[in-house]
């Protein structure tokens, strides 16, 4: 081309003549060729400037070129000439934007020759120009695309290192330099190895098994996380992976490692984990994670191993802290505690807090003759401490029920059911002591079947599943049930649809704390069905009475909802509640007080099972009641025993005198009605009278 270009350049004087050659040369060549004068002018541009800028060849003949190049790219061409003319290199190739007809840009590569004059005609220019606009646009959008990959390997957390075929690294990341503690200048071109060498793995496979003995190592190390030493000799943890880059042929020509710095995250996985299954407060395992681990000692039980045991501990004196100091000063309590019996334990038990003041011990390969020795040792530790807390110090105590894990324990909830059975036994025989769980235990028998009440309870609660009955309250002087006044009683149905009587799961109720929610249950339909009554126009009951707990009286939340409830309704004179003698004295004052409050909206009271205590008529005065309900022990004999009827007579006697109706309890057949009328007992209540009928049937 450089010999076509001299050529044109020596028969530049004749092109105004015949030189045949010379243009069929130019206008067969695809390429724009062109020839000019140093100022720029234009003398020859071949006919396939036509097809590249759309000019046509007559209207370019004597132009200057200057005025075809974009203003930026003309100091470069001059600078070509500038070079020649001082003796430097007369040939170059340089890319320029050259304007189309239509006004818009087009880039050509032109490859230029200057070319001296002889005498007086001057330096001289012949080009070949070629449309390189195609080309140009993709090189921008291939350095774009490179900027963009290079910007976000700058940009990412990830650690980017980019593996030569030699196995040496030839490019790192900002984030792999800092995951790794190496400068980009200090690990390019060292082996992949020297800079990014998990410990703990296997050594890395000679240099002979090339590359992809590297990516299997590699692929084996990204199956884990792995632990990454740093070239400072720390270390952290990562999550890598491999890939491997070939040519369009499939053959190997590198790796590129990416990989993620998870030490927080993996702090984080051990302290979820740590958390969830370990008490916050106390340090102590969870109820979740003592359960699962009594799981396991169950199955391996049942497998055949064992003896093992387990011992649920209960706190004796917590609320008594809780209440007085409050729930800092509990808190603290339930740390100390902690800590002394984990002192106590034995090798290899495992302690846990179950809730509340509640504990659990789990003692595999001891039975429970062992286990008992070791958590009486338990009890003894407690019963040591000294709790002090705002100058006030307190004596701990606990009560330890214990169950064997064997064989014949069932399941894990049953041995759970066992213990806490047991526990409760201890409770009620004085405190500080150790119960084992035996199945011929009259009394853990009776608690463990209370136990089975509370899952159906709570559902019923959920679903609302209770069913309220009407017993009738009979003036004795007619004898005649009427409707009017009654008794609301609550009941549930078993799975055969028969009504269970609140007496077999009432008590269960009581001891897991459920009384609060049954007495707001009741409370509420009890209201709604008397708003009922008033909208549809029925006749309201003159006594309605409901029977409440002393948990509930005692709590004020309860009250706060009781007052609203009552102050809806249309009146609230209908309603009496029956609060039982002994939770009446065992919350004096708190029950006094209730009954105060609530009389203000027209509400009464009853205290039932009165006679119960020895000092019922002492009590009495300092109860704003307004019926006495007579113990049914009293009653159900009085026809044959004189001591009951002297009984019943005295009762009544005294509420005649401080203005208190009576109601005799457990009337069940006439002999016992003529004796209560004869006395003038003013109501009763009993099966003489009729069963109890669903509440929303009364006339």
């Amino acid at each position: 081309m450089s010999g076509r270009i001299t050529h044109i350049g020596r028969t530049l004087p004749r092109l105004s003549g015949d030189d045949s050659l010379f243009r069929e040369l130019a206008e067969q060549s695809g390429d724009v060729l062109s020839v000019g004068e140093a100022d720029g002018l234009i003398r020859y541009v071949s006919p396939a400037v036509q097809r590249v800028l759309g000019h046509d060849v007559a209207g370019l003949a004597g132009r200057s070129v200057f005025r075809l190049l974009h203003p930026a790219d003309v100091p470069r061409l001059r600078a070509t000439y500038e070079r020649a003319r001082s003796g430097g290199v007369r040939e170059a190739t340089i890319e320029l934007r050259a304007r189309h007809r239509s006004g818009h840009w087009l880039w050509l590569e032109s490859r230029l020759r200057w070319i001296p004059g002889g005498g007086e005609e001057g330096w001289r220019w012949v080009a070949s120009l070629r449309d390189i606009t195609e080309r140009r646009r993709f090189e921008q959008r291939l350095a774009a695309e490179k900027e963009r990959a290079q910007a976000t390997l700058r940009a990412i957390a990830d650690g980017v290192i980019s593996v030569a075929p030699d196995g040496r690294i030839d490019y790192l990341n900002p984030a792999a330099e800092r995951i790794t503690g190496w400068s980009a200048g200090s690990a390019v071109g060292r082996p992949v190895t020297s800079v990014f060498m998990p410990s703990g793995h296997r050594a890395p496979p000679p240099e002979n098994e090339g590359l992809a003995g590297l990516s299997a190592w590699f692929h084996a190390v990204a199956d884990a996380p792995a632990a990454l030493r740093r070239r400072d000799g720390s270390e952290c943890v990562v999550q890598v992976a491999v890939a491997a880059v070939a040519d369009s042929e499939g053959r190997p020509q590198g790796l590129v490692l990416t990989f993620r710095d998870t030490s927080q995250t993996a702090a984080l996985l051990r302290e979820l984990a740590y958390r969830s299954s370990h008490d916050s407060l106390t340090g102590l395992y969870n109820r979740e994670e003592f359960e699962r681990q009594l799981k396991r000692l169950v199955l391996e039980a049942n497998a055949g191993s064992g003896p093992h045991a387990l011992c649920y501990l209960d706190l004796d004196q917590f609320k008594l802290v809780n209440d007085t100091c409050g729930h800092a000063a509990g808190d603290a309590l339930l740390k100390d505690v902690a800590q002394t019996l984990r002192s106590a334990l034995g090798e290899g038990d495992v302690l846990a807090r179950l809730g509340g003041d509640e504990f659990g011990v789990l003692m595999p390969q001891r039975g429970t003759a062992e286990a008992a020795r070791r958590a009486q040792a338990l009890v003894d530790a407690l019963s040591r401490m000294r709790f002090e807390w705002s100058e006030r110090q307190f004596v701990i105590t606990g009560s330890v029920g214990v169950a064997p894990v064997s064989r014949q324990s069932g399941t894990y909830e049953s041995v759970l059911m066992a213990a806490d059975a047991a526990c409760y036994i201890a409770k009620e025989r004085g405190r500080n002591r150790v119960h084992v769980s035996e199945p011929a235990d009259v009394d853990l028998v009776r608690r463990q079947g209370e136990m089975r009440w509370i899952p159906r309870l709570q559902t019923a609660l959920e679903v609302g599943d209770f069913h309220l009955l009407a017993h009738d309250i009979v003036p004795v002087q007619s004898g005649i049930p009427t409707g009017r006044h009654i008794e609301v009683l609550i009941s549930l149905p078993d799975a055969s649809g028969r009504l269970v009587p609140p007496g077999e799961f009432l008590p269960a109720a009581l001891h897991y704390g459920l009384m609060g929610r049954i007495d707001r249950w009741v409370i509420g339909q009890v209201c709604e069905w008397l708003q009922w009554r008033s909208h549809t126009g029925r006749a309201l009951p003159e006594l309605v009475a409901i029977n409440l707990s002393g948990s509930s009286m005692s709590d004020a939340e309860f009250r706060d909802y009781l007052e609203e409830q009552v102050r809806a309704l249309p009146t609230g004179g209908a309603l009496c509640f029956e609060i039982t003698e002994s939770e009446a004295i065992a919350n004096l004052a708190e029950v006094g007080d209730f009954m105060r409050r609530m009389k203000d909206y027209g509400c009464r009271f009853a205290l039932d099972d009165f006679g119960s205590g020895l000092n019922s008529f002492a009590y009495l005065k300092r109860l704003p009641v307004d019926y006495i309900k007579i113990d049914g022990q009293f009653v159900r004999d009085a026809a044959q025993d004189g001591i009951n009827l002297a009984m019943v007579e005295s009762i009544h006697r005294i509420g005649k005198v401080m203005g208190v109706r009576t109601i005799a309890e457990f009337v069940e057949n006439e002999a016992i009605f003529r004796r209560i009328r004869e006395i003038g007992v003013d109501y009763c209540q009993g099966f003489l009278f009729g069963m109890p009928r669903p509440l929303l049937n009364l006339d």
